[in-house]
């Protein structure tokens, strides 16, 4: 019994641990994103409760706050693509996840607006 515990230890270690603390990355990477891209787009949105230094314009704050997150979700997105290049898997399976990552992130950002509540 002890072989078998260590064994599935060492599997553990060298195989599930590292995917898995990847994909947790990333999905922590897109999250932050995709709340920087929610921000942004309700600041744009419409006249918040704040005050931003009595002199910015909410608009082009709001804007400059949305690109902030959309490049955060860029880098996150060809990190994980150059680590997907990595890996011997099919062409057609990186362009899948590709398309589920991009989809995932935009779905993110409406459920985000959603949940910022009617005013």
């Amino acid at each position: 019994m002890a072989e078998l515990r260590s064994r599935w230890l060492a599997f553990y270690s060298d195989n599930v641990e590292p995917v898995y603390k990847e994909v947790v990355s990333h999905i922590e990477k897109m999250i932050i994103g995709t709340l920087i891209v929610s921000a942004g787009a309700h600041v744009s949105s419409d006249e918040p409760a704040i005050q931003l230094f009595g002199y910015l314009r909410h608009g082009l704050v709001g804007r400059g706050v949305m690109l902030v997150g959309v490049i955060v979700l860029l880098l996150n997105f060809i990190d994980g693509l150059t680590k997907l290049a990595k890996v011997n898997w099919h062409v057609a399976w990186q362009i899948v996840m590709s398309l589920f990552y991009i989809a995932l992130s935009v779905r993110l950002v409406q459920l985000i607006l959603a949940f910022r509540g009617g005013d």
